[in-house]
């Protein structure tokens, strides 16, 4: 499974001022930006459920929705 990635909706370009629109960003990395933007100096919109939003970044790649329980067989306890 590819890495999940994300990229600034181009009409939320000016909400943030780190990233560029176009450019492909891992996940985990354009969460550290935009939660620090959050907790500094940015700007103060209204947060959803998920940083970042899905509503000012598209994302591909990794599991769209985390599953709720990563059990396998491996992990089930021995009798």
């Amino acid at each position: 499974m590819s890495k999940r990635e994300g990229r600034l909706r181009p009409e939320f370009e000016q909400w943030y001022p780190a990233l560029k629109t176009g450019v492909w960003y891992p996940a985990d990395e354009l969460t550290e930006i935009v939660v620090e933007q959050l907790q500094n100096d940015g700007p103060r919109w209204h947060s959803e459920e998920r940083v970042p939003s899905q509503s000012h970044f598209q994302f591909r790649g990794g599991e769209a929705e985390p599953s709720r329980s990563r059990r396998s067989r491996r992990l089930d306890p021995r009798d």
